[in-house]
């Protein structure tokens, strides 16, 4: 039934709501990755295809501000199974989908992490 609604909607405003999801997840996944990381991503791409969601995120260099104390200890970082779990409610909360498959990815030559999300099909009526 979304489906058709999305079909009924002009071209400039679908969009518009395009960009304004990959904004929301590159911004959201951004910040969830700093977290995990410790390091503020130099950018965060998103492509949204019609199951999944996938995400590039440039790694920056150490935020050495945010969660620290004199020691150098950061308390605030996730583990990686806290960085599935943030992601994947983010990507669920933001598309309206239960994400099925979280697959991370990391080229350590050119410093990019993939994160690919797969979404669940949205259910259809005949």
């Amino acid at each position: 039934m979304s489906d058709l609604l999305e079909q009924e909607q002009p071209a400039d405003q679908e969009e518009s709501r395009v960009d304004r999801t990959s904004r929301e997840i590159a911004q959201s996944v951004g910040t969830i990755w700093s977290r995990f990381s410790g390091q503020r991503p130099k950018s965060t791409s998103v492509e949204i295809r019609q199951n999944s969601v996938k995400c590039v995120i440039e790694e920056g260099t150490p935020d050495t501000e945010a969660g620290e104390d004199e020691e150098g200890f950061d308390d605030s970082r996730l583990s990686a199974a806290g960085l599935k779990q943030n992601a994947t409610a983010a990507i669920t909360r933001i598309t309206g989908r239960r994400v099925v498959a979280f697959i991370p990815k990391r080229n350590k030559e050119t410093e990019t992490s993939t994160q690919t999300f797969l979404l669940e099909r949205p259910l259809r009526r005949f």
